[in-house]
């Protein structure tokens, strides 16, 4: 410091230049840890969309089987679905459950599904991948949905308390994710929350709502998941620069 000041004006100005060209003179290392996550962290706005859209337009026009051929007793079969990899509707692990299929109803004539009972608000899963369509009120099924799998068959489930974000007409989903939650809507108000679930195989369609087979011995059949699905977010692929416009 003395040095620096004996030389007077002069010194001091070579003194601070020699220091910034030392600092300059150091080798540029990796960027640190802290820096590269912030940077990893920041999402660019300039994205392409996703390969493929999650949703189907043409099964979001679909409607639900609302005639039916009016047979004189419910069909005593039940055909092969067609593929693998199906999943019980509901979280595992589940206890046993009695058939209620073909019970007379007053309604429709005799019941088109099995009630599977559970606590208010549990999860309600795809049993296969597929595509929602048909998402709305119904008088006797209450907050109810449909899904369409890729080998035509038709799952439907009722008496929902309310839906999950993925229950949208058109919505392709995979096996296992979440479509809803168990209640107590439509006709169920006065039983405990249960989920009605029904089954319309791809070769019965053209009996429209009596197309409905027994589906206890499917759901006995398919695999329980202690966890549901995710939903699976595609990432987005950032663009060039200036390939925005």
């Amino acid at each position: 410091m003395h040095a620096v000041l004996r030389l007077g004006g002069l010194g001091v100005l070579a003194a601070v230049a020699a220091a910034v060209a030392s600092a300059h003179a150091r080798p540029a290392g990796p960027a640190p840890p802290v820096a590269a996550a912030r940077v990893a962290s920041v999402r660019v706005s300039c994205t392409t969309p996703p390969a493929s859209s999650p949703v189907d337009e043409a099964v979001a026009r679909m409607v639900a089987p609302s005639v039916t051929r009016h047979l004189t007793s419910p069909p005593k079969v039940t055909p092969a679905l067609g593929q693998a990899g199906y999943v019980f509707p509901l979280l595992g692990p589940y206890p046993h459950f009695a058939s209620t299929w073909a019970v007379l109803r007053a309604d429709t004539g005799w019941h088109h599904g099995d009630d599977l009972f559970a606590d208010r608000g549990a999860p309600v899963l795809a049993v296969a991948g597929g595509t929602v369509f048909s998402v709305g009120w119904n008088r006797i099924g209450g907050w109810r949905l449909w899904l369409l799998d890729g080998s035509g068959n038709l799952f439907y489930y009722a008496h929902l308390q309310r839906y999950s974000p993925l229950a949208v007409d058109g919505r392709r989903v995979l096996a296992g994710q979440v479509l809803g939650y168990v209640g107590t809507s439509g006709d169920a108000r006065t039983t405990p929350p249960h989920l009605f679930f029904e089954i319309n195989p791809a070769g019965l369609r053209h009996l429209g709502y009596d197309g409905a087979v027994d589906p206890t011995g499917y759901l006995r059949a398919w695999r329980e998941l202690l966890r549901p699905t995710p939903a699976a977010t595609p990432p987005a692929r950032t663009l060039a620069k200036g390939a925005c416009g």
